[in-house]
């Protein structure tokens, strides 16, 4: 009886870490696009009003900051990153660190290109991302689920 018990611990433990894999992946996405709406809406602001960065951040709209997990009460694109940097991989997160090193500096039209560049890379990542994401699901669920089940077996 305590052998059932602990191999159904053992799978269950594997189902859990697939569930929560599979949510991770879905939440790198959902990050990436926060970050496009952001740039987008910081592209907007610095195009049509010319508003200065530190404004841009400070009374814009808080869900914006809060899909690239921020607390949204932050207003220094640095905090922003690095609260999201665990859910960015190798090229978004090279050119996020691009773009907050350079946004705010410079002429209107800079920016603006800046901005359009950005947000050209980060759609082409998020295509990317989005391809392979069945594929990485499928994977890890596979993965855990094998895993804690060959455990289960080794432990019985």
């Amino acid at each position: 009886m305590i052998k059932l018990l602990g191999a159904g611990l053992v799978l269950s433990v594997g189902v859990i870490s697939a569930f929560g894999t599979v949510r991770y992946e879905k939440k790198r996405l959902s990050v990436l696009d926060g970050w496009i709406d952001l740039i987008l809406y910081i592209r907007s602001q610095i195009d049509c009003y010319l508003t200065p960065l530190g404004d841009i951040l400070a009374n814009g709209d808080p869900s914006l900051l809060r899909a690239c997990m921020s607390e949204g009460n932050e207003t220094d694109l640095e905090a922003i990153l690095r609260a999201s940097s665990i859910y960015l991989d190798g090229n978004a997160k090279r050119t996020l660190e691009g773009f907050v090193r350079e946004i705010g500096s410079g002429y209107r039209e800079e920016q603006v290109k800046h901005c359009d560049y950005c947000i050209s890379v980060l759609r082409r990542e998020r295509e990317r991302m989005s391809a392979e994401l069945p594929l990485r699901v499928r994977l890890y669920a596979a993965l855990f689920i094998c895993i804690s089940l060959g455990t289960a077996i080794l432990l019985w």
